[in-house]
């Protein structure tokens, strides 16, 4: 595989977003994304510092995939994560991984994954993030809110690379800050 390194995209006439753009509504169905136009502009100059949205890029230079984050108080969250179709299985998504857990450093690295048996593809994932340090936290029921009006809330299931010191306070900040609620 080719080095993957992760450059920041802070502006919307970054030309990766259209890239971006692409993968994320191909990725993500319409009730796990923020609108496009929310999205832009939480990297706009001075938006939302503790968000992030990195491009994935490729030792020759070529888009790869993504990744936005969040660095809360007590963990880092990733909001997204996605590798373009032609790169995946070639451990891109795993490199993006490992990236994001040094940018961490020692917080926990939450991500919200589809339930098990809510498609398909559900275990797949479940099962790469595993692979990559992350437990399921099975102790609660999680829903993720609507991230636009008339979107229905979204059950799915929280999982971290280590414990968090108060799973409660965490779905709180979650909600509040990256969700709005």
């Amino acid at each position: 595989m080719d080095k993957i390194t992760l450059q920041p995209v802070t502006s919307a006439t970054d030309p990766m977003t259209g890239y971006i753009n692409s993968l994320y509504h191909s990725s993500f169905p319409e009730t796990e994304r923020r609108p496009w136009p929310s999205l832009i502009q939480l990297i706009e100059p001075g938006a939302m510092p503790f968000f992030k949205l990195y491009a994935a890029i490729d030792s020759s230079n070529k888009f790869a995939g993504f990744v936005s984050t969040w660095q809360l108080p007590d963990s880092l969250y990733i909001e997204h994560l996605a590798v373009e179709p032609s790169m995946r299985s070639n451990g891109v998504g795993g490199t993006i991984l490992d990236t994001v857990r040094d940018m961490a450093g020692d917080k926990p690295v939450v991500v919200e994954v589809e339930l098990p048996d809510s498609n398909p593809d559900a275990p797949r994932r479940i099962a790469f993030y595993e692979r990559h340090g992350f437990t399921a936290m099975s102790d609660i029921d999680y829903y993720q809110p609507p991230y636009a009006p008339g979107l229905p809330d979204v059950q799915l299931m929280l999982m971290t690379t280590s414990p968090l010191p108060d799973t409660v306070r965490f779905v709180i900040m979650l909600h509040t800050i990256v969700y709005n609620q």
